[in-house]
């Protein structure tokens, strides 16, 4: 548990350091990491970030200032929007987790097949807790 606990405060330490080189908060970092995987409504944006509507418009109207997230009509529901991330948004994200996900690679590469079904399976079940106590 003790390295578990290690690696959480080693990805908030990254996340708050990739925070300040993009010049955004820690809100906005996060909430690029979600729209990085696709493009969201404030609502699911809001529960994921564990934000109020009020403080998700405003938090996407920063994004969108920045250049980094606009806003499209929901094509699904008339009365909401979706949010994705612009491809400078994009960009940017990618040129700052690249290091990292290279670093992660030369790991990986090392472990045989069991050991990386092992990880998989482990890291699996723990973002499955996670999600569990955000809900």
């Amino acid at each position: 548990m003790v390295l578990l606990r290690d690696e959480i405060s080693a990805t908030l330490s990254y996340t708050a350091a990739v925070a300040r080189r993009v010049g955004l908060g820690l809100s906005e970092v996060a909430a690029l990491e979600h729209l990085g995987a696709g493009e969201l409504t404030p609502k699911e944006l809001g529960r994921r970030l564990s934000m109020s509507s009020g403080a998700v418009t405003a938090l996407v109207d920063r994004l969108e200032r920045a250049g980094f997230a606009k806003r499209y009509p929901n094509p699904e529901d008339r009365r909401s929007s979706v949010i994705r991330a612009t491809p400078r948004g994009v960009a940017e994200a990618r040129r700052h987790l690249r290091p990292l996900v290279q670093e992660i690679r030369v790991v990986v590469e090392h472990m045989d097949e069991d050991e990386r079904r092992a990880v998989a399976r482990f890291l699996r079940d723990v973002v499955a807790a996670v999600w569990r106590q955000v809900d």
